[in-house]
């Protein structure tokens, strides 16, 4: 997909699209989120993490499934509040949000309350993340036909950390998309979040596609387990 800057007077949520499509937006809460997919062939993931292996506490290399390999609020709330003040930690957030958001099915109307009120930046646009599901978005910009299952997997993925200081990073995620239960062979995404430092942990700003595939591909590093 080609960069594209957003010039309407509020921002918005992106959607997913392929590289060389005309970008496709959808308001959210004016928080622009986007992802770019490659169509070359990739290596397809075996398995995801188990369930046993649900939490990384510790500054460890970044898993990519920090929180649990569950999609639900519960998993990406467990990411935040186990999430260090670090570099890694951010890395983590980034991929739990990413992971939480770009699903079909979508998150609950009470899983979207408890990641608004729990897990947003107050330097995030306020409003509700359960309208915005309610839309009935499709969040792949169209890469799946509406009303089919899919999610967005670290496994197999990689990050790259954009930049950080005290209080903000900028962490772009790699994953493969997962369309009725099959990881895909040939896609892959990229999103970059931004996240503030409030209160006790690491909370979302906002998030789009500042890079390829191709070029986050060749220069991030990889995930040390995945979900």
């Amino acid at each position: 997909m080609p960069q594209q800057t957003n010039t309407r007077t509020t921002r918005r949520w992106i959607v997913l699209g392929l590289i060389a499509a005309v970008a496709i937006a959808a308001v959210i809460i004016a928080v622009a989120v986007a992802a770019r997919f490659t169509s070359d062939p990739a290596p397809v993931p075996s398995s995801s993490r188990s369930a046993s292996q649900s939490s990384e506490p510790a500054d460890s290399p970044p898993t990519g499934c920090l929180g649990g390999p569950g999609r639900d609020a519960s998993m990406l709330i467990t990411a935040r509040e186990d999430a260090p003040r670090s570099s890694n930690g951010a890395v983590e957030v980034a991929a739990a949000f990413v992971r939480w958001l770009n699903q079909y099915p979508y998150p609950s109307a009470d899983d979207a309350l408890a990641v608004q009120e729990a897990a947003l930046s107050s330097n995030a646009p306020a409003e509700s993340l359960v309208d915005f599901f309610a839309k009935e978005p499709n969040l792949s910009g169209g890469l799946v036909p509406d009303s089919t299952p899919y999610y967005l997997s670290t496994v197999a993925g990689v990050y790259h950390l954009e930049s950080i200081s005290d209080d903000r990073a900028e962490v772009t995620v790699g994953t493969s998309l997962v369309k009725d239960g099959a990881f895909s062979p040939t896609l892959k995404g990229s999103i970059t979040v931004v996240l503030d430092w409030e209160e006790d942990g690491w909370k979302f700003v906002s998030s789009e596609g500042t890079r390829s595939t191709e070029e986050l591909y060749s220069i991030g590093k990889p995930f040390t387990e995945g979900c």
